[in-house]
């Protein structure tokens, strides 16, 4: 399984971070769990991409590591000309005239002129946001407002919700990345908001597709997953999945794979990074 949920998740190869050498001989390499292979970096950008539609980026938010390789993606379908709009699941609506100011005026790209929240910390998204400014056709605030999920969390707004099994299966995530310490009733508003989460950010996805370019979509991997998020909300508009996972010191590619919903498909392609050491969000939420 994956070891972290808490995402509620070159010349043509990429390297992992400036001056910095790989000690994993997975990192920096492409999986391909259905293929049962690695794919290499030239065949990803002339094979793989979903042209006239999107790359879907699950990151650990609080891993620099991903954001350095979604910066670095971002740079290089840019400088191939493959690169279409840029989606964030870290910015709404709300500040989306911002976001277009900041497009074409590289002095109103600060976190005060965007109205950039402090729950995404400007030091990690920096990278990837400014190279989204500066390759992009355009980038997109993807997330539901704050009105929004207040009205999810309070129970005045429904939302559309998949197969029973889906939503049985969401609970127990979010059960376990809580620690278990949450009683699953009390889980149910944040249930509501995922799934009105990715039903919103699908419907900005599908609105902004450009023909012949590879939008990318920058979100948490469970948003991003095949088999529960965002990609089954999509209906016919091309996508592939690309999970970014840290190492822990498995050599098996196919260990690091999520338990999956059903008979589906966790994920297209996983990108595996340095290792890194979460805190400890279990003793956290115990204080």
């Amino acid at each position: 399984m994956f070891r972290a949920l808490t995402c509620l998740l070159l010349t043509l190869a990429l390297p992992v971070l400036a001056g910095q050498t790989p000690s994993d001989p997975l990192v920096g390499r492409l999986w391909s769990p259905a293929q049962q292979r690695f794919i290499d970096w030239p065949e990803f950008y002339r094979d793989w991409l979903p042209t006239g539609g999107w790359l879907l980026l699950g990151e650990q938010h609080d891993n620099p590591d991903h954001h350095e390789q979604e910066a670095r993606l971002i740079r290089q379908l840019g400088t191939r000309g493959q690169l279409g709009a840029v989606a964030l699941e870290m910015a709404t609506p709300e500040q989306q005239a911002s976001l277009d100011r900041a497009l074409h005026d590289p002095d109103l790209r600060t976190p005060e002129l965007l109205a950039w929240s402090e729950g995404w910390p400007w030091e990690l998204y920096q990278a990837p946001l400014q190279a989204a400014f500066r390759w992009s056709s355009r980038v997109l605030g993807a997330d539901l407002t704050r009105a929004d999920i207040r009205s999810l969390y309070t129970g005045q707004t429904e939302t559309t919700e998949l197969e029973p099994a889906h939503t049985d299966f969401m609970l127990d995530l979010l059960y376990e990345s809580h620690c278990r310490q949450v009683p699953k009733e009390k889980l149910q508003p944040m249930l509501r908001i995922q799934a009105a989460r990715d039903r919103h950010i699908a419907s900005v996805l599908r609105a902004n597709v450009r023909p012949g370019r590879t939008g990318v979509l920058l979100t948490g991997s469970i948003h991003a997953r095949a088999d529960l998020g965002i990609p089954r909300r999509l209906d016919t508009t091309p996508r592939l999945t690309l999970l970014l996972q840290a190492v822990d010191g498995e050599s098996d590619p196919a260990a690091y794979l999520p338990d999956s919903f059903g008979d589906l498909p966790t994920t297209d392609l996983v990108l595996f990074t340095p290792p890194f050491e979460a805190p400890d969000y279990c003793a956290g939420l115990a204080k």
